[in-house]
C-alpha cells in the first residue's frame, strides 16, 4: 500500500470491521454492522480498500489483509487495536514501580532527577495514551 494514501474515517472503519471479525463478511452483513445507508456504500469503501490490497475477495465474502500501520497511532494484535502508547505506557510504569521498589529496599539511593525524569515520562506517556485511545473509540463507535 502506497504511505500516501489517506483512508476516509468510513473505509477505516470497514477495515477495522473486517480485522476485528476476523472472517470473510459480505457487503450487507458490513452495511448492517456499521449501519451504513446502503449496501452500495458499503461495496464503495469494500472495493476501495480491496484496491489498495487492504482487502481480498473471494467466494465467501471481504476478507482483511493485515498490513503495517493502517491504523494511525494503533497496534494491531489479533483482533485487537491497542493505542501504540499503551505500550509505552505499560514500559515508563514498569520502571516507576521498579525504581520505587528498589528505592523502598534500600538497593538504590533516591535521585530527585530520576524520581522526576521517571514521572515526567509516565505522565507524557499516560497523556499520549489517553488521546489515542480517545481517537479510536470515537472511531470504532461511529
Amino acid at each position: 500500500m502506497d504511505s500516501d494514501v489517506k483512508l476516509s474515517e468510513t473505509s477505516l472503519r470497514v477495515y477495522i470491521l473486517l480485522l476485528r471479525e476476523g472472517r470473510p463478511m459480505s457487503i450487507r452483513e458490513v452495511q448492517k454492522a456499521l449501519g451504513l445507508s446502503s449496501p452500495g456504500q458499503a461495496y464503495h469503501h469494500l472495493e476501495r480498500l480491496r484496491m489498495l490490497g487492504l482487502v481480498v475477495r473471494d467466494s465467501e465474502g471481504y476478507r482483511a489483509v493485515r498490513r503495517g500501520n493502517v491504523v494511525d497511532g494503533a497496534v494491531i494484535v489479533r483482533s485487537s487495536i491497542l493505542p501504540r502508547a499503551s505500550f509505552y505506557t505499560g514500559f515508563s510504569a514498569s520502571l516507576t514501580i521498579i525504581y520505587a521498589i528498589m528505592a523502598i529496599m534500600g538497593l538504590v539511593k533516591p535521585d530527585a532527577f530520576a524520581v522526576v525524569s521517571l514521572a515526567a515520562l509516565l505522565t507524557f506517556s499516560t497523556i499520549e495514551f489517553r488521546d489515542q485511545f480517545v481517537k479510536l473509540r470515537r472511531l470504532l463507535r461511529h
